[in-house]
């Protein structure tokens, strides 16, 4: 069984005089996940998307509209700047802002990509066969039509018009795999055995991010490194590399049985982290 994880490595950049310093720092899952047993009771697409609001990919200026509908649900939230609670709209509640027209699911099930329409937020029975079938690792792309309900801060014009957005969610295992230490642990370990080797800084700036992707298998070891986007500098991509095949142990992760499975990562180490 394989299941697959995207983490986000972020780099800040700090000035000092002439000179430029690149600073790691980790940023934490860059895309959202959903575990196998929440597909089982899922009902609605609300369900099957967390922090909806915050990770939809929206055409441009659609974006503005959508925050402009959540920021008038609670007057008292209008002027703030996006805190951490302004995104926790409770899943059932999406009802209130959107009003949902179709749903296109697209997943893949032993290599075949399977695709399943409905015309309201509603999972079909079609669509959840599809996502209890998904490949453990799949990433679950779901594809909206919705029109906004009136809630007083929306125009005529965009009342009738319907929108659309894409969404992305990843299946994970019950129990993921974990690096001995945890975060900071795999923050120091790259520290240590990559951005403190790179003797040129700067390049990581002017260079697209590498991307390391790797396996950890049932028994917590790595295996499978490969550069999947390479920084254009063979010494950034081989000190990566070589670091991510030397890693200690992890602890494996496990399915909802207890059993241990497989879980994929994904490594960037540049300056924006993507």
């Amino acid at each position: 069984m394989k299941t697959r994880i995207i983490t986000l490595l972020l780099f800040s950049l700090f000035t000092n005089g002439f000179s430029q310093e690149l600073k790691y720092v980790y940023g934490g899952r860059f895309t959202p996940s959903i575990k196998k047993q929440k597909l089982n009771t899922a009902k609605f697409v609300n369900e099957i998307m967390p922090e909806f609001c915050r990770y939809v990919r929206l055409p441009y200026g659609e974006r503005t509209l959508l925050d402009d509908q959540l920021k008038a649900r609670d007057p008292l939230d209008r002027n703030l700047l996006y805190p951490p609670e302004f995104y926790d709209l409770p899943q059932e509640n999406y009802s209130n802002i959107l009003y949902f027209i179709s749903m296109d699911i697209t997943t893949i099930s032993n290599g075949k990509t399977m695709l399943s329409k409905s015309v309201s937020n509603l999972i079909t029975k079609e669509q959840k066969s599809i996502l209890l079938s998904a490949d453990p690792g799949t990433d679950i792309h779901i594809k909206i039509r919705f029109k906004y309900k009136n809630t007083g801060k929306i125009s005529f014009y965009d009342l009738d018009q319907i929108k659309e957005g894409d969404y992305i969610v990843t299946v994970v295992p019950e129990t993921e795999a974990e690096y001995p230490g945890g975060f900071v642990a795999i923050t120091n370990y790259i520290n240590r055995n990559v951005f403190d080797k790179i003797q040129n800084k700067s390049d990581l700036n002017r260079n697209p991010p590498a991307v390391v992707s790797f396996m950890i298998n049932e028994d917590g070891q790595v295996s499978d490194a490969r550069i999947t986007r390479t920084s254009r500098n063979v010494k950034v991509d081989k000190l990566l590399l070589d670091a991510i095949n030397k890693m200690p142990k992890w602890k494996p992760a496990k399915d909802s049985k207890g059993i241990k499975v497989k879980q994929e990562y994904s490594i960037p180490l540049g300056n924006d982290g993507c």
